[in-house]
């Protein structure tokens, strides 16, 4: 009806939070079935949104899923078939394509402010910083993965940047993208304009290096758990709780009702590090369907239905 439409036109456009795990294994989720680790923020999500199941990353390493995931298009056709390497050029497998629309330009194109907190991985070249692909802001580390999740080094260079500036901030990664994050919605709360968060976390990605605390709660909680596999949990549910952080400050700002969260994974758990893909074979860099099959929910309170 005409009434129903015009409805519609008035309904504030949601904001975007899409949050991104590097390496979370389909059997990684307590929602997804993990008997020896608790995901009790991701598993809330489930509760309140559509559960995936059989949701496909577009490729089994980093680089290529996040190309594939912001473009809407093949990974080879975004111009980045592998992994891409900012630190050895010689060894680097794409180079995401001026022609690419990024959905990030999309959204800038129609009025949302669009934020990237976290991990990047598509180019260091002036033309694919954030900024240059429909960024308004970044808070993050622009290469491939971190050699240590407190010195945020990658062979010795130096990644973090707060837009176009190096930073040195202290503390261990997944609680700096989190409260950049929590940062990042206060600050959007007091505009007119919708906004686009893109937190992309790098873990559980190698190294597998968790906070003391959260690893001594893992082994308090099974004594039996191997060390391996405890260290790796720990840094699973340390991300959890910074997406608990992150809903938190989305219903202090009062804008849960109106904001889709999505929540997946770009690729597989690592098998040689302990990951769990659940009953899939293979895992991180391999396409068999435990490096591709990944978790994934979305909410949208009072659009999609609730436990789906």
């Amino acid at each position: 009806s005409v009434h129903a439409e015009e409805g519609r036109s008035e309904r504030r456009r949601p904001n975007i939070v899409f949050i991104l795990a590097d390496d979370l294994g389909w059997g990684d989720v307590s929602g997804y079935g993990a008997e020896d680790l608790e995901t009790p923020h991701i598993d809330r999500l489930i509760a309140d949104g559509v559960k995936f199941n059989a949701a496909y990353a577009n490729c089994p390493v980093c680089s290529p899923t996040r190309a594939a995931l912001l473009s809407g298009r093949y990974p080879e056709r975004a111009g980045v078939p592998g992994v891409i390497r900012a630190q050895d050029p010689a060894d680097s497998w794409g180079y995401l394509r001026p022609g690419a629309v990024l959905l990030s330009d999309l959204l800038q194109s129609v009025g949302y402010r669009t934020t990237l907190v976290g991990k990047w991985h598509l180019g260091v070249e002036p033309e694919n910083l954030p900024h240059a692909r429909g960024f308004d802001t970044f808070h993050g580390f622009l290469g491939d993965m971190m050699d240590d999740y407190f010195t945020h080094r990658r062979a010795g260079v130096n990644y973090m940047r707060f837009n176009e500036e190096v930073i040195d901030p202290p503390g261990h990664a997944t609680d700096l993208f989190t409260n950049w994050a929590d940062d990042s919605i206060a600050t959007r709360s007091s505009e007119q304009d919708p906004f686009f968060l893109y937190l992309a976390y790098n873990a559980p990605h190698t190294p597998i290096q968790p906070k003391k605390d959260w690893l001594a709660t893992v082994t308090h909680l099974d004594e039996g758990v191997n060390e391996k596999r405890a260290r790796l949990i720990a840094l699973i549910e340390h991300m959890d709780d910074g997406i608990g952080q992150v809903v938190a400050a989305l219903k202090k700002h009062a804008l849960w009702e109106n904001t889709l969260i999505v929540f997946t994974s770009d690729n597989g758990g690592q098998s040689n590090v302990g990951a769990n893909n659940g009953p899939w074979r293979g895992g991180k860099g391999e396409m068999y369907e435990g490096g591709i099959r990944v978790p994934q929910v979305a909410v949208w309170p009072g659009r999609f239905e609730a436990g789906s």
